[in-house]
């Protein structure tokens, strides 16, 4: 893992694996290119992995009131210059990532090869948007303990943990995330609605939904990325977070998918 400064700040990103194909991984809000660890070893051998700590996220630096969709999705972009990748690349993004992997698929439609929408969270409904800004106004008064007892049980569905050591890993990670930064990537995603930009997709995209995602079951995920020209649906036995509490399901998933 090492840093560069992508578009005026500074960038953790890690570079794994070899060859000619490059899988970009954007992780989810609250999370950090770590959330991809337990997949990193179980994807396909012959592919660049690049992943990174989103703007405001994990060890990446944290600029106040920069932060929005569009620059996220730039930063992807950038980092890709960095590392003098130029050609098409795989996109997959877990539930805030997926919404910068859609936004870089519209901005950067050259760019993209295919793309993959885990547990997407493409905006918040309109008659939930309130009750979401207070939530961030929460969080940056209390922390990211203000999350432990409501979000966090419902995010990370307890029977799906492999053993308690990943379960506190996982907890601590997600709790020591920067509040304010969480506050502010939240925000970017509570005034969004992504939907009527999957239409525009072109490519191939491979949306993957989790049975125990209060957040964002596999019927609404359908439904709500039923306007993808390409698109392949599948329904797994994960969580919210799936990258994290079930690797291997969504590395099975993902690589067939770049199979094809």
């Amino acid at each position: 893992m090492t840093f560069a400064e992508i578009n005026g700040a500074a960038c953790r990103y890690a570079l794994d694996g070899e060859g000619d194909r490059t899988l970009v991984l954007v992780h989810e809000l609250g999370g950090s290119l770590d959330s991809w660890g337990g997949m990193i070893p179980l994807l396909p051998a012959g592919w660049r992995i690049v992943r990174h700590d989103l703007r405001g996220a994990g060890m990446s630096e944290k600029q106040r009131g920069t932060n929005d969709l569009d620059a996220l999705a730039g930063d992807v972009a950038a980092l890709l210059d960095h590392l003098g990748i130029e050609g098409p690349v795989v996109v997959a993004g877990a539930a805030m990532g997926a919404a910068v992997a859609v936004r870089f698929a519209t901005r950067f439609p050259d760019r993209l090869e295919r793309l993959v929408l885990i547990g997407p969270a493409l905006g918040v409904p309109a008659e939930r948007r309130e009750a979401a800004r207070a939530l961030t106004d929460r969080i940056e008064v209390d922390g990211m303990r203000a999350l432990a007892e409501t979000v966090l049980p419902r995010a990370f569905p307890e029977e799906l943990w492999s053993s308690p050591e990943d379960k506190a890993l996982a907890i601590a990670r997600w709790l020591g995330a920067d509040p304010e930064g969480y506050a502010a990537n939240y925000r970017i995603l509570v005034d969004q609605d992504l939907r009527p930009e999957l239409a525009g997709i072109a490519c191939p995209t491979l949306v993957l939904a989790g049975r125990h995602d209060p957040f964002g079951p596999p019927e609404a995920v359908d439904a709500g990325t039923a306007a993808l020209k390409i698109r392949t649906f599948k329904a797994l036995e994960g969580g919210h977070f799936m990258c994290i509490q079930s690797p291997a399901l969504v590395a099975e998933a993902i690589s067939k998918f770049l199979a094809g």
